[in-house]
């Protein structure tokens, strides 16, 4: 029959529509069609007569009757909520009888509801156990809100009770986020206002309050919730030491930076020991599987609902007028430093086993190629992509109360933001090495390293601040093995940087008047050999040759020149004559000199 589905789909459509009057004249129209197709409507030409009730046999014939138990009852229900929200926007027309005809509204809503658990109940009408829950659960709910309005808050924690323990049986049955929403919406704040207005103690829980205001004397309802869930309605703290100590134990208090503040409230107590059972089954699995991330999600997930916890108490304490200087706000805000602080590191730890993983999946690429390449380059965008999260993340510690007081510890939080920033710095700069831009990747280099030395180094022993994981835990190891790693890297892109620079510039000079390759054999060739202008030149040009002085004094005894006549070799020659056998004996050579 899915009864709180039905319901839940109407008052959806009354957010959408954001007007009750709307909500109950929609109502009114479907409850007439649904009547005239069920043929339970009088017809216009005769005297109104009214309606036999309903039987269980006829629900179980066509089980659409149940939608005219709902659409009636709905349209009370809105009906009373568009008076109230007229009594919420203007409170000078509010008066006695406007409030009483509220109520009235409210009571006839649940009288309807009532009816359709009778019919329920009755073995005719072939009800399933899970259609009679979801019926008292409602029932339960509109008669709780009628004696929230009358101010009988004893009365609306016992209705509260039975919707809660109900709605919480099918929600860990059925895993439907509808009940989900009708606990979070208007069962779970109910109660605590009313165990507010009744002076319960506010370490009290609100299953817990559920537990102890639930009557069981419908056995139908009792077992029927047991079946769905067999430990609904037992107490989990009496259970924990028949399960030989393996429940985590309920948190009392929180420690920060060497303070301890007392956990008051339930819900947060309740909330810190379910984070801690997840944290549990963390390190269990991570011996399992130490490279996988999924494990986080549910330790995460318990941190976020530790973080509304103090959220939602502190917004009350607020409320109430409790000012920033009482001692429980104080404790308050501690707790909600605590929670947040726990939740940003494991953030942070997961973010930091992503990271590993990319590198480790990377590694793993030793071939070249374009799409190598592609992909290396991928893998360190995420990787940047990560680091970012993670100094946003740091950036949120610095905003949380008590931190920016002390400053042992926002010291210690600028040298991890720095130790991370100087790991992006590193990862940008190998992605511009890949690119072969050596230039970007020293200056970023050399960026990252100023960013590790500029900073003192993170402390070897610090002073507690919860018992979370550390994931901004960074040894002085881990620092100065990343220092000695940018150092080495600043060094080799320096010399290749300089090697690029000098390729250039005789890349600039290249073919600029040089000759063939054979007349620069004596240049050592600083980039790649340039074979434009040949080995040899060729054909071969006219050329002056370089010669040494005697070869010039040699030519001067064998050329004429103009106006001298014969050549001097020549003349001196004739005018010795015969003497030349009697008295020198030069040869050829002594000849070229003139002897």
């Amino acid at each position: 029959m899915e009864i709180i589905p039905f319901v839940s789909a109407l008052r959806q459509e009354a957010q959408v529509l954001g007007d009750y009057h709307a909500v109950r004249t929609m109502c009114s129209r479907r409850l007439a069609t649904l009547r005239k197709r069920l043929g339970r409507q009088t017809s216009k030409s005769k005297k109104y007569a009214p309606q036999p009730p309903l039987t269980a046999e006829e629900i179980a014939q066509e089980p659409k009757f149940v939608h005219l138990y709902l659409y009636s009852s709905e349209r009370a229900w809105a009906h009373a909520m568009q008076m109230k929200s007229l009594l919420a926007d203007d409170t000078t027309a509010a008066s006695a009888s406007m409030k009483s005809h509220l109520v009235s509204r409210l009571h006839k809503a649940q009288s309807y509801a009532v009816q359709l658990c009778t019919l329920l109940e009755d073995p005719g009408s072939k009800a399933t156990d899970h259609d009679i829950l979801e019926a008292n659960a409602y029932a339960a709910s509109l008669r709780g809100s009628e004696a929230f309005e009358k101010s009988h808050w004893e009365d609306s924690i016992k209705a509260f009770a039975i919707s809660k323990i109900i709605y919480s049986a099918l929600l860990s049955s059925s895993k439907n986020e509808i009940y989900k929403d009708q606990l979070t919406s208007t069962v779970d704040p109910s109660i605590r206002y009313s165990a507010y207005q009744l002076q319960l103690p506010r370490n009290m829980d609100v299953a817990t309050i559920s537990r102890q205001h639930f009557p069981r004397k419908n056995e139908r309802v009792v077992k029927a919730v047991e079946a769905l869930d067999a430990k609904v309605l037992s107490d989990p703290a009496a259970e924990a030491p028949e399960e030989g100590g393996a429940g985590v134990a309920a948190i009392t208090s929180v420690t920060w930076r060497s303070r301890t503040a007392p956990v008051e409230d339930a819900d947060i107590s309740v909330a810190l020991a379910a984070a801690q059972a997840a944290e549990n089954s963390y390190y269990s699995l991570q011996k399992e599987n130490p490279s996988s991330t999924e494990a986080f999600d549910g330790v995460l997930l318990a941190w976020q609902e530790a973080v509304d916890a103090s959220k939602k108490a502190i917004d009350e304490r607020t409320a109430e007028g409790v000012t920033m200087g009482d001692p429980k706000m104080q404790n308050l805000q501690l707790t909600w430093t605590v929670v947040n602080y726990s939740l940003i590191c494991w953030r942070i730890a997961r973010n930091r086993v992503m990271i590993e993983g990319i590198a480790q999946g990377g590694k793993r690429n030793k071939k070249g190629g374009e799409e190598v390449r592609v992909k290396k380059l991928g893998h360190l965008k995420e990787e940047v992509a990560l680091y970012d999260a993670i100094l946003q993340s740091l950036e949120q510690v610095y905003n949380l109360p008590g931190v920016a007081a002390d400053e042992a510890f926002t010291s210690e939080l600028d040298s991890k933001k720095a130790y991370f920033s100087a790991l992006k710095c590193s990862t940008i700069a190998r992605s511009h090495a890949i690119l072969s831009n050596r230039t970007n990747a020293l200056a970023l280099f050399a960026r990252a390293l100023s960013h590790i030395t500029s900073s003192s180094p993170p402390p070897t022993h610090s002073a507690p601040t919860s018992q979370s994981h550390k994931g901004l835990e960074i040894t002085p190891i881990d620092s100065q093995a990343l220092k000695t790693a940018l150092e080495n890297e600043v060094a080799r892109f320096r010399a290749l940087a300089e090697m690029d620079l000098i390729a250039a510039k005789a890349a600039k000079t290249a073919g600029k008047g040089a000759g063939a390759l054979v007349e620069r054999l004596d240049q050592y060739p600083e980039g790649k050999i340039d074979f434009e202008n040949g080995i040899v030149q060729w054909p071969p040009k006219v050329t002056p040759v370089p010669v040494k002085p005697v070869f010039l004094d040699v030519a001067f005894n064998f050329i004429e020149y103009p106006g001298d006549g014969a050549p001097r070799a020549v003349t001196d020659n004739k005018e010795e004559g015969g003497n030349e056998g009697k008295g020198k004996k030069g040869g050829f050579l002594g000849s070229l000199w003139g002897r």
